[in-house]
């Protein structure tokens, strides 16, 4: 007689047992996880889903690359006047690029006397303007500062009192003042030329002249030079009579 054997399970069919422990750990795991959310919180849970991707997009928004502004693409129109013609060599087609400049020698009682370089419709003013302005002790209105420039010409800035000379020889009457070199020298007016024609007094020492009376004010009389960076009592004695105040 043949012994029953049980029929094998059909092939894709789990034995019992195993959808039992299958189910038995889904259930353990479903309600680990609802202790787990009961103990930490619902409410902090929704909060936190709900501000992670807020968090997210904010970060995502501040820290993407801005967009290319717009002016950036922009074309600029040229302040220089273009007729008929482009660029070409630093010059336009039928007009020139370049503007004219002339050298001013401003001299007297200015800041910062020297040599400049303004453009061609520049006045007395513009010229004293770039050399620092005038000195407290400058007389402005001994000059004309309305008159046009010419190129070499020398301005030069008198002191209140100081007595000049005015050189029409270029025919513009453009009021260059030139300051004769007449002894005894003011060193409370004198410029660094002038001073430079003192004996023993070269170009440094009389900078140093014109910086300490624009610092401290007009000296009180020769023998102040001696507080003059640069100058002692041998220098002083040796221009006795050559400078006064």
């Amino acid at each position: 007689m043949e012994q029953w054997r049980p029929a094998p399970p059909e092939e894709g069919e789990l034995p019992a047992t195993v959808r039992l422990n299958v189910a038995s750990r889904v259930r353990q795991m479903l309600s680990h996880l609802v202790k787990t959310a009961t103990w930490f919180g619902w409410g902090r849970i929704i909060t936190a889903c709900v501000c992670v991707p807020l968090v997210g997009f904010g970060a995502f928004f501040l820290l993407r690359t801005p967009a290319t502004p717009v002016e950036a693409s922009l074309s600029y129109a040229s302040t220089i006047p273009v007729v008929g013609g482009a660029l070409s060599g630093g010059t336009v087609s039928g007009v020139s690029t370049t503007v004219p400049f002339m050298a001013v020698h401003v001299a007297g009682n200015v800041l910062k006397p020297g040599v400049y370089d303004l453009p061609s419709d520049s006045r007395v003013v513009d010229a004293i303007r770039l050399a620092g302005g005038a000195t407290a002790i400058a007389d402005l209105n001994a000059i004309n500062l309305a008159n046009r420039l010419s190129d070499g010409q020398r301005v030069y800035v008198p002191a209140v009192g100081e007595k000049v000379s005015v050189s029409s020889q270029d025919g513009g009457g453009t009021g260059d003042l030139i300051a004769p070199v007449e002894y005894p020298i003011n060193i409370n007016s004198a410029d660094i030329a002038l001073l430079d024609e003192l004996p023993g007094v070269g170009p440094a020492t009389a900078q140093a002249i014109v910086t300490y009376r624009d610092q401290h004010g007009p000296f009180a009389s020769v023998k102040g030079l001696e507080d003059v960076p640069g100058i002692g009592p041998a220098k002083v004695a040796a221009l006795q009579g050559l400078v006064t105040t």
